[in-house]
């Protein structure tokens, strides 16, 4: 399945920050399936490399989690929100750069949740579909909307 609602209304995230190219549903709806795109003009590509750093999957994988949540809180109606990466456990990366010209997947598997936190099992897939990164991540969203007043709490 692909996706129906443009990646902008799902994230919390504003150009140039939004760094997934595409999604697509996926037949569990605990998941979610998201592509990057590596370009000479993707965030954090790095020249002398021809590549963005493998460090950042862990954006991508975020990216790909919030998502999942935006997706679901829009089949209930309400707006994407702002949410907090906690940590992650057993970062694992495979490859030094995503390559640019290389297209990727990255999965994420919500495995708990509960009203402000979730943990979620990510991937990120190289083009031959092997593994170049995987994690398992902890997010904290707060319950009710989310005000400047209320992020300064977590400054």
């Amino acid at each position: 399945m692909t996706n129906e609602l443009p990646i902008s209304e799902l994230l919390p995230q504003a150009e140039p920050m939004v760094l997934l190219s595409g999604y697509e549903l996926t037949d569990n709806p605990h998941s979610v399936k998201s592509f990057v795109e590596i370009t000479e003009r993707s965030p954090f590509f790095e020249i002398e490399a021809d590549g963005v750093p493998s460090c950042v999957a862990l954006e991508y994988m975020a990216q790909t989690m919030a998502l999942l949540v935006g997706l679901t809180r829009k089949a209930k109606g309400l707006p994407p929100q702002i949410g907090f990466v906690l940590g992650s456990r057993k970062l694992e990366t495979f490859i030094p750069f995503f390559k640019r010209g290389e297209r990727y997947e990255v999965v994420a598997t919500c495995t708990y949740e509960d009203e402000s936190f979730g943990s979620f099992d990510c991937e990120v897939i190289r083009p031959d579909g092997t593994c170049a990164a995987k994690a398992t991540m902890t997010a904290f969203q707060p319950e009710g909307e989310m005000t400047m007043e209320k992020l300064k709490a977590y400054e």
